[in-house]
């Protein structure tokens, strides 16, 4: 039996609206995508608003419907249908976890240009005013949350960069009915899948003689998985590192950047050394991991380079950045980075090249800091 609803407007008239089926999947996605907060997301225990960050993104397999940002800095991949008379509907499941496995293991500036600045730019699909033409995913998120701090956003990106790593995404399917079958396909993939979360939203119009109404309710849900990780920190980070002598090195690595100018953003496993560049927000330049290859892309020990994206949105640095990695390859021990984020703009140093290249590091660290504050 179709549910009804009775609507109440401001000058005390009253009607009766029935449930009825959506036009199609276009009509659901265009409803959340313009009004992304009927997302029912502190029923996921999130917090909002959320900021979309993609609609009919591109990828291997076909189109993710809908991606957006919490912000707490969740990433939910959303899929609309239209109810279980789709006879695709059983496979959505399986579509949905196709598609985190195409933004899986891409590195933060990868999601934010291939994903987020696209949409942004792409004036057929994101009609926003706040966000249309955000040329960075940081710029976005302070036109939604417009209190954010700089520590909050830093959190945000850490738990995005995070997320990406592990393939750790919040997957949510809106339609107007559920099955039992899918319902426990989805606790299924809940209990069995550690790193993923699943989640089922009704999403029913409800139409009368002269108006309609959309409400939107939660009925799965994951149980709660655990307390997010927190971001490490120096002493901890240090200590993963068994070798004596480097350990000292990196401390002194560590201050000497900081010293010149450099901003740390400490993640889960590691940190990054970030240089402040006018064009955009801080640019990575180095990455410390521990030698047990858990970090960003499995990186370990230091890494020193650059992301070829981020060097094309810093225009007035690149001469800059160009000599820093013509400098760092020539550093002895220095082995190229295979992983594709990073081939040919990054390289590793293993412990002892570490130690024996200190002094060449830091003034490495000194001269690309002191080129590029010419140009500011």
């Amino acid at each position: 039996m179709p549910r009804k609803i009775i609507l109440r407007t401001g000058d005390g008239r009253s009607g009766i609206l029935l449930e009825v089926p959506a036009t199609d999947e276009f009509q659901l996605q265009e409803l959340i995508k313009n009004n992304p907060d009927l997302l029912p997301v502190e029923e996921f225990d999130m917090t909002g608003p959320l900021l979309v960050v993609g609609r009919e993104t591109a990828v291997a397999s076909g189109a993710v419907d809908l991606v957006a940002i919490t912000r707490g800095g969740e990433i939910l991949v959303v899929e609309f249908k239209t109810g279980p008379q789709n006879t695709d509907f059983r496979r959505v499941l399986a579509q949905l976890i196709d598609y985190g496995s195409h933004l899986w293991s891409l590195s933060y500036e990868n999601f934010e240009a291939a994903v987020a600045v696209r949409y942004f730019n792409d004036g057929a699909q994101c009609q926003d005013d706040r966000v249309a033409g955000a040329r960075s995913l940081e710029y976005a998120a302070r036109q939604v949350w417009t209190e954010m701090s700089d520590a909050e956003f830093l959190s945000i990106r850490e738990r995005i960069s995070e997320q990406l790593r592990l393939g750790a995404f919040h997957y949510v399917l809106v339609a107007q009915r559920f099955t039992d079958t899918i319902q426990q396909t989805a606790l299924y993939l809940n209990e069995t899948m550690p790193r993923s979360f699943f989640y089922a939203v009704e999403l029913v119009r409800f139409v009368g003689p002269a108006n309609e109404a959309f409400e939107a309710r939660t009925i799965l849900r994951p149980a709660q998985k655990g307390v997010a990780p927190q971001a490490t920190n120096k002493e901890t980070l240090l200590n993963k590192f068994t070798d004596q002598a480097m350990r000292a090195s990196v401390s002194n690595l560590l201050d000497a950047s900081r010293g010149v100018g450099y901003e740390h953003y400490w993640g889960t496993t590691g940190v990054t050394i970030r240089l402040p560049v006018p064009d955009r927000e801080p640019l990575t330049i180095a990455w410390l991991f521990p030698p047990d290859g858990s970090g960003w892309m499995a990186l370990k020990y230091l890494t020193l380079g650059y992301g070829q994206w981020t060097f094309d949105q810093s225009p007035s640095s690149q001469e800059a950045l160009t000599e820093y990695l013509r400098a760092v390859e020539r550093l002895p021990g220095a082995q190229p980075v295979t992983t594709k984020a990073l081939k040919g703009t990054g390289f590793t140093l293993p412990p002892d090249a570490i130690v024996s290249n200190e002094d060449a590091i830091r003034e490495l660290f000194a001269k690309l800091m002191a080129k590029v504050s010419e140009t500011t």
